[in-house]
């Protein structure tokens, strides 16, 4: 439906500009100026045509990588059971990390406050993020 569009569109294009005359002199870069709109509007046109959106792959691929499995005898050996080297016994958990607030020190300058009252200059410290929570994985070893 879009190449369709797009074709239609171009077709359109090249009929308005072969019918109607360009008033383009050799003194002037009017035809100059028209020539290369069209050039590019036509690359854009096209390149849109072409460009879709799923992604490209080579023919020529590697293939997976092998996966050596180790089986252990003594059970039931239709499961496959990767070799992993445990460091010791453990388990990550979450804990939630509390980070505090930012300020930064700033000049305030005089100024009217809400009841129409002067207020002089001061510094004055201004929350540049707010504190939050955040989640760290910890390992507890036993």
């Amino acid at each position: 439906m879009n190449k369709l569009i797009t074709g239609i569109t171009i077709v359109l294009f090249l009929i308005c500009f072969s019918t109607i005359p360009a008033r383009a002199d050799r003194k002037t870069m009017e035809g100059f100026m028209l020539g290369t709109g069209v050039a590019i509007l036509g690359a854009a046109i096209l390149h849109g045509m072409n460009d879709n959106d799923r992604p490209h792959y080579s023919r020529h691929h590697s293939p997976p990588p092998e996966v050596h499995f180790e089986y252990r005898g003594g059970h039931d050996n239709r499961h496959p059971r990767r070799h992993h080297d445990y460091r010791q016994d453990g388990r990550w958990e979450i804990v939630r990390e509390w980070i505090e607030p930012v300020y930064e020190r700033r000049w305030n300058p005089a100024h009217y406050n809400e009841r129409g009252e002067w207020v002089e200059g001061r510094y004055e410290e201004f929350r540049i993020t707010g504190g939050y929570y955040q989640d760290q994985h910890v390992w507890v070893g036993r």
